[in-house]
């Protein structure tokens, strides 16, 4: 059941007008957010209007509102930034541990839709889809002319994408080169935490200190949230050198580290995990980030490929 209130969240599949809190709320859906399948809330960076205030932040979905305490998100701070809890049931009023209570909104799900919805989705992998038999029957017309179009809608996403950055960062294009960058480090599930490590950082800091790999390194792994905290039992040079660097820094440029930034780890290769992608960002910004130069100078398709 909740695999399918997921799903109509996502694709939003609602009526408009039953859209609101359970105390009467009127709420708006601007962006369902990202699904997210590691641990954490189920949609990240969602933006929705309550009552005519605009939220930005994480959904969470549950069968019953109950759930939340019985999966114990109460005390889990990966949590605190769910800006609307939607249920099944509302059985259960909902606080973040300031005391604050999280707009909650009711989703009915017709018994016959997720009767459908199992049929669909509810086969192994080693079985056909049920779609299997029909697909035979469709031109090939069709199904190239489908195809182009989700290609060209992804490519016209990303490129939305690049303009809102653009607008941030006041027209900077190796600002917003910078950011997207960082995100496509992420491979989709640190992708948000680390445009946001990005965007949290002015390129011209760290341009400032392009000769230094400690000063780069400090100033993104203090912004992550990934430094180790101070430990006299610890012989760790290499953190401490990190953590005071970082301190400096910080005062220097009013840097405030990410809150709750949610980095995953769970279920990744070593490679992938976000200090390692991290220090790799690091290095490319060692004597100048310059990656949109180069882009914009290229003369071909092979200088391109070689970037």
């Amino acid at each position: 059941m909740e695999r399918l209130m997921q799903y109509i969240w996502q694709h939003r599949l609602w009526m408009p007008a039953d859209m609101k809190t359970v105390d009467g709320r009127r709420v708006q859906v601007l962006d369902p957010g990202r699904l997210n399948t590691d641990a954490g809330p189920d949609f990240f960076n969602a933006k929705v209007i309550i009552d005519g205030q605009k939220w930005a932040g994480d959904i969470e979905i549950h069968v019953r509102a109950s759930d939340w305490h019985r999966h114990r998100h109460d005390h889990d701070p990966a949590y605190r930034s769910v800006i609307l809890h939607v249920v099944a049931r509302d059985d259960a009023a909902i606080q973040r541990p300031d005391g604050q209570t999280i707009p909650q909104m009711r989703m009915e799900c017709d018994p016959g839709f997720h009767h459908s919805y199992t049929a669909l989705v509810g086969h192994s992998a080693s079985s056909s889809l049920p779609c299997a038999s029909e697909i035979r029957s469709i031109e090939n017309i069709h199904l190239h002319g489908w195809l182009d179009r989700l290609a060209f809608e992804r490519l016209h996403a990303k490129a939305d994408r690049i303009e809102r950055l653009l607008r941030r960062t006041n027209g900077d294009w190796e600002e917003a080169c910078f950011i997207t960058l960082a995100r496509a480090l992420g491979f989709g599930v640190n992708s948000d935490p680390l445009e946001r490590l990005a965007a949290s950082i002015p390129l011209a800091a760290i341009g400032k200190h392009s000769d230094s790999p400690l000063s780069i390194e400090a100033m993104l792994l203090g912004q992550a949230g990934l430094i180790p905290p101070a430990d006299t039992s610890s012989s760790d040079r290499y953190a401490s050198l990190l953590r005071r660097e970082y301190e400096f820094l910080a005062r220097k440029f009013s840097l405030t580290p990410l809150d709750n930034p949610g980095w995953k780890m769970a279920r990744m290769r070593p490679a992938n995990f976000p200090h390692r992608r991290i220090a790799f960002l690091s290095a490319m910004l060692l004597g100048g980030f310059k990656f949109m130069s180069a882009i914009t100078s290229a003369t071909g398709t092979e200088e391109i490929l070689k970037i």
